[in-house]
């Protein structure tokens, strides 16, 4: 007869796929609001006055900036409360460095968002 899992045990494992799961949907909405900002840079620049197309694309660029920080942020949170708990987890360097280049490549991309709109 197998031997079951202890509740406390399962309570954990779900409590850190619950904390993957949001540091995940914090890095989608990072993704989707960068690939926005650099959407409406590039395709309405024709139907829309230049300082309107820079601005809100800069909003979104930094909106995905700030999203890929309090993804890591929000990770680290819950994983320094369990560090001493014998749960597995996605190391934190490996989040945090994950993040840290999207955080760059937001920062890239917004540098770049004047150089993608065309001067009139």
């Amino acid at each position: 007869m197998s031997q079951l899992p202890d509740p406390i045990t399962l309570a954990l494992d779900r409590t850190v796929l619950a904390n993957e799961r949001t540091y995940a949907a914090w890095v989608r909405t990072g993704l989707t609001s960068l690939a926005a900002g650099l959407g409406i840079a590039r395709f309405l620049s024709d139907s829309m006055p230049l300082w309107s197309i820079r601005t809100i694309a800069a909003i979104l660029i930094i909106f995905s900036a700030a999203s890929f920080f309090l993804s890591a942020w929000r990770y680290q949170h819950l994983h320094v409360g369990m560090a001493h708990l014998d749960v597995k987890m996605i190391p934190l360097p490996i989040v945090k460095l994950s993040s840290s280049v999207l955080v760059i490549c937001s920062f890239i991309a917004l540098i770049g968002l004047w150089y993608i709109t065309p001067i009139l």
